[in-house]
Order: C-alpha cells, then structure tokens, then sequence
C-alpha cells in the first residue's frame, strides 16, 4: 500500500482550537502520524486540491469570508493568493478542466466561480450566483444557506440550499455562473452534502431530515427529481442526529455517511446501479461530533478517515470486503479537525 499524506483543516480562534492546515500520514499498518502544522490560517474548515497536486485551497469560515490558495511543497504550504467570498464560506471543489474553484457560502446562501491560472492560482474576481428562498424551520430556514457542490458528468455544478430545500444547476459559461434549473426537495430536509454516483444518480444527505435522497436527472442534469428517501442510520441511534458528510466508496458499491449527535459513521450498500441505498452497518465514529470523511476510492485496501471536530481525534478505519468500516488503531489527536483530504 505505502505511505500517504493528507492535509487537514481545522476551526481556529472563536470557531475551535485548531492553528490553520496540518498535514499527517498514514503508515503501511494504517497508523496516522503525529500532525504537523503546515501553514497558519484562519478556519480552513474545508480544503480541495488542484488537479496536479501541488496546489491545496482552503475555505476562510468567518463572516466576512474568503478563500485562499496555497502552493503545496515539502509537506509544507505558502500561501500564493486569496479572494473575497460571502459569509461563512464552508465547501468548495474544483470541477473537471480545473478552470475554476466553486465555493458555497452558507451564511450569505451564494456560490461562487473563482477563475484559475494553468498554474492553479486566483486568475480574477469571483462570478456570484445568488440565492433565494426559505424552507419551513423558521430556526434555520430563513433564507438561502448555499451548503456543498459537486461536479455532474456533463459538467453540470450541482450545488446544495439547505435553507431553501433546492438542488440547483449551474454551467459555468464565459466565467459566469448560470442557473440551469432548481430541484426542489422534501419540505425541511435541508440538503447539505452531496455525491454523483457513477450510475449518474446523485446522492444528497439532508441535515435537517436526516436522510439520504437518491435523485434521478431528468433534463441532463438541470433538472432532477427524487426517486428514494432512506434514513441516514441503519438502526435507530441515541442523541438528535445531525448528518454531515457523504462519500462514495468501494468502486461506486457503497456510500459513507457521518453523523453528529449520534456520533457514528454509516454504511450504505448501493443498489441497482445507484437508484436506491440501504443502510447496512453503524459503527461509532471514534469521537464526538463527526464532521467531513475521507474513503480511499480502492476495492481494496480501502481506508476511511474520520475528524471528529469536538473530540479533537481524526479516526481511522479499514473497510472489509463488506463494506463496513473497522476501527484500525486509537485515534489520533488533531485540534477542531473538520477536513480530511489526502495530500
């Protein structure tokens, strides 16, 4: 298998006790080495790579929000540019073609397109897409909360609203962000997380509800609709479970969940080419309040990293045969972890 390093990102000041981005490696026998901080920031809670691996790019998470660029050398990070983004900037990823950086901005409900150089730096100023739109929790549906994004086949951005209970599309066109469509999903579910499963299904997991939704694209992918709702647990769990994250694994043949408030991470078997989901096995997270995961996306040897912001422990696991995660060894203490990527 060999050596791999990762980059983690934290909560910082207020937010956590996190001091920016660390970087750790897991051993050959799966053990995480001790973490090193790689560059001071200010709550890089969530962190994306650059197509040739040499640029890491990291949400600033604060009211007046931004996004960084680091170049990546050494184990070590430089900072190399920044942009201004809404409030509470908290996911972002870079689309197939690597031409721009896509950013959800929970606190203001906008997304934005940030061009790029070849080289992967800030190339200009951010395209901004709007939101709108409330659900029915008066106490976390007042306005558009524009939560996570991912990439569809035909590059189509899909992007969450969990204060608006919509899926939207976007093409970027011209470094522009246009709106192709809006999903509207189940009343108060408020979709936070979301995957495209290589049968072109596209998984979301809702916060609010605490579900998975399979939904199925329609008109390309500017128009979905739901075909499946599942609980976001295989069995009934203690405490108000909160989802997080959701990641594809085993070559498309299972989905991870993480939850908060129960505090376990959920395997869910996929079915008929991703149209429907099972949730076959929880296992504890290995700390409090799990946040984003990372699978190794291999038949085998597969590896699962969990940060469990409250605990200050990134956890990992070996996935077996069948899909469910097993604890490999004591976590390994990271302050306010949020984001696991590998390096």
């Amino acid at each position: 298998m060999g050596e791999r390093a990762f980059w983690v990102g934290t909560y910082t000041g207020e937010a956590g006790r996190g001091a920016g981005i660390y970087r750790v490696t897991r051993r050959d026998d799966g053990v995480l080495t001790a973490p090193l901080l790689a560059a001071e920031a200010v709550s890089p809670s969530y962190l994306a790579a650059g197509p040739g691996g040499d640029v890491l790019y990291a949400v600033r998470e604060e009211n007046e929000g931004g996004v960084v660029a680091f170049g990546a050398s050494g184990g070590r990070l430089r900072e190399i540019g920044s942009r201004a983004a809404g409030a509470l900037p908290c996911h972002l990823h870079v689309p197939p073609g690597a031409g721009h950086l896509v950013v959800a901005d929970y606190g203001s409900g906008t997304v934005r397109a940030v061009p790029l150089g070849p080289d992967g730096a800030f190339a200009g100023e951010p395209a901004v897409a709007e939101g709108h739109g409330s659900g029915p929790r008066a106490d976390r549906q007042e306005g558009p909360h524009a939560h996570a994004s991912a990439s569809a086949p035909d590059g189509t951005v899909l992007t969450t609203d969990l204060g608006a209970d919509l899926v939207r599309s976007f093409r970027i066109e011209d470094g522009a962000l246009r709106l192709t469509g809006e999903t509207p999903v189940p009343p108060g579910s408020g979709p936070r997380h979301l995957v495209v499963h290589p049968g072109g299904y596209v998984h979301v997991v809702t916060e609010l509800a605490a579900t998975v939704l399979v939904l199925r694209p329609v008109d390309g992918y500017a128009r979905l609709e739901v075909v499946a709702e599942t609980p976001v647990t295989a069995g009934p769990v203690s405490g108000t479970p909160l989802p997080a994250a959701i990641k594809l694994g085993g070559g498309g043949r299972f989905v991870y969940t993480s939850t908060r408030g129960a505090d376990v991470v959920t395997a869910h078997r996929v079915l008929d080419d991703g149209a429907a989901l099972a949730a076959v096995a929880d296992v504890p997270s290995g700390g409090r309040g799990p946040r984003d995961l990372h699978v190794d996306l291999h038949v085998d040897d597969a590896w699962m990293h969990v940060a469990n912001e409250h605990d200050d422990t990134v956890a990992t696991f070996r996935i077996g045969a069948d899909g469910v995660p097993v604890p490999a060894g004591p976590p390994l203490a990271v302050p306010s972890p949020v984001c696991v990527i590998p390096a």
